[in-house]
C-alpha cells in the first residue's frame, strides 16, 4: 500500500474514532472535548497492532507486560534516568490500559485484571501530568484530568465499543482487522 493511500486511511479512521467518541461522550452526558480527541487518538494509534509494543529494554527485548513497563518507568525513577522516557512509557501506560480496559473489557476482566488496570492506568496518566506539570510543558490538566475520572472514561470507550462495534471484539488481535471492515 502506498504512504498516501496508508495517510488517507489513517485520516479516515481517525475521522471516525473522533466522531465515536463524541457521539458516545455525549450520549453519556460527558462534555470533555479535548478527553474524547485524545481517546481517538489513542484508538487511531492501537488500530496498528505493532503500536501496542513499542518500547525495549536495555537489553533490546521487547516490553510486552505492564509490569515490565512499570519496573522500566520506575527504574527509570530511582536511577535519575530520562524524564522523556519515563514520560513516554507511563503515557503508554496509561494509553494501553484505557485502550484494553475499554475495548476489551470481557478480556481483562476475564484475566481478573480489572481493578489492577484501574489503578495503574489512573497513576500513570497522573504521573504524566505531574511530569508536565515539571517540565512546564502544556496539557498536563489532560492527563490529570484523565487519571481523575479514568474508570469513567474506560466505561465511556466500553459504551462506544459497544455502540459501534457490536460484540465483534473479543480478542485485542482481532482490533485492526474489525477497524478496517468498518471503516475502508
Amino acid at each position: 500500500m502506498s504512504r498516501r493511500r496508508r495517510k488517507e486511511n489513517l485520516e479516515k479512521l481517525k475521522e471516525f474514532f473522533t466522531w465515536a467518541t463524541r457521539r458516545s461522550f455525549w450520549d453519556l452526558d460527558i462534555r470533555e472535548r479535548r478527553v474524547s480527541d485524545y481517546i481517538a487518538e489513542v484508538l487511531t494509534n492501537f488500530a496498528r497492532t505493532e503500536n501496542l509494543y513499542p518500547f525495549r529494554g536495555k537489553r533490546g527485548e521487547r516490553l510486552e507486560t505492564l509490569v515490565e513497563l512499570l519496573l522500566e518507568a520506575n527504574e527509570i525513577t530511582l536511577t535519575g534516568g530520562s524524564l522523556v522516557r519515563e514520560r513516554e512509557i507511563r503515557k503508554h501506560v496509561g494509553d494501553y490500559v484505557l485502550f484494553m480496559a475499554g475495548m476489551f473489557q470481557e478480556y481483562v476482566k476475564r484475566l481478573s485484571l480489572m481493578s489492577y488496570y484501574l489503578e495503574e492506568g489512573s497513576r500513570a496518566y497522573w504521573s504524566v501530568g505531574e511530569i508536565d506539570q515539571a517540565l512546564f510543558k502544556p496539557g498536563a490538566d489532560l492527563f490529570k484530568e484523565l487519571s481523575r475520572r479514568f474508570e469513567l472514561y474506560v466505561g465511556a470507550l466500553n459504551y462506544m465499543r459497544r455502540l459501534f462495534f457490536r460484540d465483534s471484539l473479543g480478542d485485542p488481535g482481532t482490533f485492526g482487522t474489525e477497524v478496517k471492515r468498518l471503516i475502508l
